[in-house]
């Protein structure tokens, strides 16, 4: 299968590994690379503990750039999270640098301006995808040079904006505002999504929460078994950050800028209906992760970790995508891409049938 977006990246699938904290590491980016995809290097990825030193940060990161590149020779990418200036900036410029450093092919942005990094990047020599929500973001996006952009609807388990804009309806809108490809995340898992944003005309898709529940993933079992469990009712958007600018700290808006604020999506597991009780059903990020006041910049991580790394769910509910009813099983990353793309062909028989019989 080919798109610009295969063309470009050099690629067999136009299949991304969406990056999640903690659990997209080289062993799980290797895999998806070595499958066909494009497999990403999330933040903090293939280690157990918070670290607040800015350079150590940048090493960490360094050693999963050698090792992936140890375990694939197919391109790979590396996220770069923008951070807020007063808040976590030095350690994105940090990120940042190692990755020009180390020769990253790819660099996948998110939450935060594309005209912070995006120049930098590409005079590196790096192919740079900016992570958008709305249409407005995209196209400012395209101005900063970036080489194309995902597409993040509101099903998908990471960050999405305030406007809660679905896959279904930002994609096609996308498509016809810029001329850059455009790759569709949120809520696809398989080969019916894949065709399914293909036929919006995006030229890729991106990944995430299906990724989580396979053999290489480093995510607990505990994660992926409730993964598994849950239902199409099973996740709710949550609030992260603040819709408006506002200097009131028990907002919760943490500093964020514009394109940083917005909402995740959470299984609703029993810690998560127990929160949800108390605060009346009216909830944000900050009332399930115990951050909203506290002066820490590190809890969020260090619950992160609880969740995805350690399985501590007793106290904890995970991010994952609406998508996570429609995910049966475990597989490597290898019969993921395989099953995904023998399965387009069958859609594509159908759907000449059909037009066929017209």
């Amino acid at each position: 299968m080919k798109t610009r977006i295969t063309e470009m990246l050099g690629i067999k699938y136009p299949i991304i590994l969406a990056p999640m904290a903690w659990i997209t590491d080289a062993d799980l980016a290797a895999a998806v690379s070595n499958a066909g995809g494009l497999g990403t290097i999330g933040p903090n990825a293939g280690f157990k503990t918070v670290t607040t030193d800015v350079e150590e940060t940048g090493e960490r990161l360094r050693e999963q750039i050698k090792k992936c590149r140890e375990m694939t020779d197919k391109p790979f990418a590396v996220n770069f999270v923008v951070g807020v200036v007063g808040w976590d900036r030095d350690y994105s410029d940090k990120c940042v640098q190692v990755g020009i450093e180390e020769r990253v092919p790819v660099a996948i942005v998110s939450q935060g301006s594309p005209e912070v990094y995006t120049q930098r990047l590409k005079e590196a020599g790096m192919k740079v995808i900016q992570v958008c929500s709305i249409v407005k973001h995209v196209k400012k996006a395209e101005e900063a040079g970036v080489d194309a952009v995902v597409c993040s609807g509101t099903e998908g388990g990471g960050h999405s904006g305030f406007d809660q804009v679905t896959t279904l309806c930002l994609v096609p809108q996308a498509v016809d505002a810029v001329s850059i490809p455009v790759i569709a995340g949120g809520g696809i898992v398989d080969a019916r999504g894949l065709m399914g944003a293909l036929a919006l005309g995006a030229e890729g898709v991106y990944m995430g929460t299906r990724f989580m529940v396979t053999q290489e993933c480093p995510a607990h079992p505990n994660v992926k078994n409730l993964v598994l469990e849950t239902t199409d009712t099973g996740t709710i958007p949550v609030r992260h950050g603040s819709p408006v600018p506002v200097n009131d700290e028990k907002r919760g808006d943490r500093g964020f800028v514009e394109e940083r604020r917005g909402s995740v999506r959470m299984v609703i597991n029993d810690y998560l209906k127990k929160v949800m009780a108390e605060k009346g059903g009216i909830i944000s990020y900050d009332d399930t992760s115990d951050t909203e006041g506290s002066g820490d910049r590190n809890t969020e991580s260090n619950r992160t970790v609880s969740a995805f790394v350690l399985g501590n769910l007793e106290d904890n509910s995970i991010t994952a995508g609406q998508g996570s009813g429609m995910i049966q099983d475990i597989p490597s990353c290898q019969e993921l891409i395989d099953r995904i793309m023998r399965e387009t062909e069958p859609i594509v028989d159908r759907i000449n049938k059909m037009y066929g019989s017209s």
